[in-house]
């Protein structure tokens, strides 16, 4: 977990400060190591409505000079919520292969992150929940409350999901 950690945070400063944010200050990019490419891309970009922007493929000498993968080459699909300069990119970093972990039962079970938050529009977040029912992806949860809503959702690999958004009607 440790190596994972350590490579998500290389790969987030290396290409922060390579001009693949327009982000001032705070997290430019999250990277998330999947274990199925397809399974994953097809969550976030058809379910959650993240917009693919490009991706990369790093060899084994960018790996060993990283130090965080192993030398194990790899690559990378980016996507972001918002076509907006400061929006997060979402980075699911894929190797050929990765053992799939156990889907933990909450996000309290194991130490690191355990989960993300995207903020949605109103109009956003329905057609998202819509997606996701149809999809028949269980909601974890749902809260309402005056001023917000949120729901929680897992992505194939258990890294729980939550969406925000304005209150409902």
């Amino acid at each position: 977990m440790k190596r994972i950690l350590s490579l998500c945070l290389t790969l987030s400063l290396y290409f922060s400060l390579n001009a693949q944010s327009n982000a001032e200050l705070g997290v430019g990019a999250m990277g998330i190591v999947v274990s199925d490419i397809e399974a994953s891309e097809k969550f976030y970009k058809e379910i959650l409505g993240l917009s693919p922007i490009g991706g990369f493929s790093l060899d084994e000498a960018w790996s060993k000079e990283a130090g965080a993968a192993n030398n194990r080459p790899f690559s990378v699909k980016q996507f972001k919520l918002q076509d907006r300069p400061s929006g997060t990119i979402v980075k699911l970093a894929y190797f050929e292969k990765t053992k799939r972990q156990a889907r933990p039962k909450g996000i309290d079970k194991r130490s690191g992150v355990n989960y993300i938050t995207l903020y949605y529009t109103k109009e956003h977040f329905d057609k998202t929940i819509e997606r996701i029912e149809k999809a028949g992806i269980e909601l974890v949860g749902w809260v309402k409350r005056e001023r917000y809503q949120l729901v929680f959702v897992q992505d194939p690999d258990g890294i729980y999901v939550e969406l925000v958004a304005p209150p409902g009607n």
